[in-house]
């Protein structure tokens, strides 16, 4: 059975997570233990404390994708057939890490470790930036194509059952043929 990924999206998901992984390893909260691409709409908070090998959750989902017209990223009004093949992709990139929490005697967590987490979600956040900003700048197709970005808000997750996270978009300019 043939498998038709979409090269739209999928492959700039990709990109993106290869740069996204690599910088969260180099950052305050380590490498995640689970860095992916996701389905579905929302990610839930259910990694992110005791999962072996690193800290957290790294993802990297297909938020929306649109065609649109020269005046990227405009939405198109009316589909024609195979106008300019131009789309807008919006990827969101977010991380979930451990989140400091009440203790099985009802003790609060410190001032020092709640700073900790706000210093991790931080540095996830330069690091979610880093991302968005060079990776398709910096790899050879988006050299090639020169691939146009519009780099959205950050805006912080949670807390929610022991996690506590970040979340950033980024709409890329992508081109797909049409058959003949």
């Amino acid at each position: 059975m043939a498998v038709n990924v979409d090269q739209v999206a999928f492959g700039l998901a990709e990109e993106l997570l290869g740069c996204f992984c690599e910088a969260l390893a180099a950052s305050v909260g380590g490498a995640a233990c689970r860095c992916s691409i996701l389905p579905g709409a929302q990610v839930a908070a259910d990694l992110c404390c005791d999962c072996g090998d690193g800290n957290g959750q790294a993802w990297v989902r297909v938020a929306e994708m649109w065609p649109t017209t020269a005046a990227w990223p405009q939405r198109v009004a009316q589909v024609e057939r195979c106008p300019l093949n131009l789309w807008a992709v919006e990827l969101e990139v977010g991380a979930y890490r451990c989140a400091a929490k009440i203790d099985n005697r009802g003790r609060f967590p410190s001032a020092e470790r709640l700073t900790r987490d706000a210093e991790i979600i931080l540095d996830d956040a330069a690091a979610m930036r880093r991302a968005v900003t060079c990776c398709f700048r910096d790899s050879e197709e988006g050299r090639r194509s020169a691939r146009k970005l519009l780099v959205g808000a950050w805006r912080p997750l949670g807390p929610e059952g022991g996690c506590v996270g970040s979340q950033m978009s980024v709409t890329v300019s992508a081109y797909d043929c049409c058959p003949q």
